[in-house]
């Protein structure tokens, strides 16, 4: 009783959801029925090309930081030879006093006791 008295009921309203009709039939007759392995196929070629395309992309984002690091290598050499030339350089002029003073004088523009300076335009 308590079935026939409640309208709303499963088993009632899954009948008339997935009961075919004869609109249903017509309205759909265009869409192909597509098997399983078709899909199954299309899914594995789609993820296949997913990740080809990101192992792809990851080489050349590898051999971007390699074309980086080599040029980071290079200066680096770079630096160390100008920084043992400045060193052999302050050496040159702690050790050797003549040395220092054309230092001075080229860098600092010092002038001696008995030098004169004449300006030129």
């Amino acid at each position: 009783m308590k079935r026939e008295a409640n309208s709303y009921s499963t088993r009632t309203v899954a009948a008339v959801a997935y009961a075919p009709t004869i609109t249903n039939i017509r309205l759909f007759w265009w869409i192909p029925r597509i098997p399983n392995f078709v899909w199954l196929a299309m899914i594995v070629l789609t993820i296949s090309a997913l990740s080809v395309s990101v192992l792809v992309r990851s080489f050349e984002q590898e051999r971007e930081a390699m074309n980086s690091l080599n040029i980071t290598k290079m200066r680096v050499e770079n630096a160390k030879g100008i920084n043992q030339q400045i060193r052999e350089k302050t050496d040159r002029i702690r050790n050797n006093p003549e040395v220092a003073a054309n230092a001075a004088q080229t860098q600092l523009r010092l002038v001696r006791k008995n030098e004169i300076v004449v300006a030129v335009r």
